[in-house]
């Protein structure tokens, strides 16, 4: 059957149009514009970095010095601004531009020398906002030094948060949100208690006491901890002003956390055979989820139990 010279027209018509009517809207104005403009978004969602999940509950020993990353119901806190902090936070993947705050055990200069670089470190990852800090009194004169010293570069202001009402035998509420709760206890070194969902971080310093770990303990359901030791014997040259390893470890046991990461003062790796000493130490204590909190150790409070293992 033959085929009518007007069909065989208007069929060529058609395609004329259609693809004349496609190059005509892939090169109107402002196409090249709309698609980069779309692309740029896709683009940093690609990249955007890890968020902790709503129903995250753990904390992760820092490669480096001794700070410790907090991710808890959907926040991220960063206790403890020792000289290598923002580089252990970047080593675990958690450096975002949402970091919710500092915590700092005391305002000696080894805990705070870092504090400046982690502001550089949070707006080098896009953070524009202030970031707070949350210390002990007397640390204005140090969170004032460390703007200073973070003023040449895309560093946010960091501010000191007040303190919230003191509830006596319950601490001082520093932040709550409506499911994160964070107090703090002691004088000498502060001790804080992280609280989510009925169960409880401790986290404490090198000059934290053993009451004071007690103290932050005391009416918690579930609770699990990270304490930071010193020992002339194990780890010579330490400040004298740190808490032994036998009365923490004599804290924990009193506290009966669940799972402790036990943190050496002082980087334990740049002694030789520091690491070995500190585990003989700790194994002779004969406590139960009792470990040597070495970089990337998490105790994960997640779970129906709190439990520590390796994060790596």
């Amino acid at each position: 059957m033959k085929i009518r010279r007007d069909i065989l027209l208007f069929a060529a018509v058609a395609v004329t149009a259609i693809a004349g009517g496609w190059w005509l809207l892939a090169k109107r104005p402002g196409v090249a514009i709309e698609s980069f403009v779309r692309d740029h978004k896709q683009k940093p969602e690609a990249v955007r970095p890890h968020l902790p999940a709503a129903d995250a509950f753990n904390a992760t020993v820092c490669p480096r010095e001794a700070c410790v990353a907090v991710e808890v119901g959907g926040l991220t806190f960063i206790y403890n601004a020792a000289a290598g902090a923002a580089q252990g936070v970047i080593a675990l993947g958690l450096m975002h531009p949402n970091i919710d705050g500092v915590l700092l055990p005391d305002a000696s200069l080894q805990s705070v020398e870092g504090l400046a670089s982690l502001a550089q470190a949070s707006g080098g990852a896009g953070r524009t906002d202030p970031l707070k800090v949350f210390a002990p009194s007397g640390a204005l004169t140090v969170v004032d030094g460390a703007n200073l010293l973070a003023s040449g570069g895309p560093a946010p202001r960091l501010t000191l948060s007040p303190d919230g009402a003191d509830q006596g035998l319950a601490g001082k509420l520093l932040f709550d949100s409506g499911v994160v709760e964070i107090r703090a206890f002691g004088v000498r070194g502060r001790v804080y208690r992280i609280e989510f969902e009925h169960k409880s971080l401790i986290l404490a310093g090198c000059a934290a006491e053993e009451e004071d770990i007690l103290a932050a303990t005391r009416g918690t359901k579930v609770a699990a901890g990270i304490l930071t030791a010193g020992s002339a014997q194990l780890l010579p040259g330490e400040a004298p002003r740190c808490t032994d390893i036998a009365e923490l470890l004599e804290g924990a046991r009193q506290a009966r956390l669940a799972a402790t990461l036990i943190i050496p003062a002082a980087p334990a790796s740049t002694v030789p055979g520091a690491l070995a000493a500190w585990g003989e130490v700790i194994a002779e204590g004969q406590l139960p989820g009792v470990m040597l909190g070495e970089g990337y150790m998490r105790v994960d409070l997640s779970g129906p139990a709190p439990r520590t293992s390796d994060g790596r």
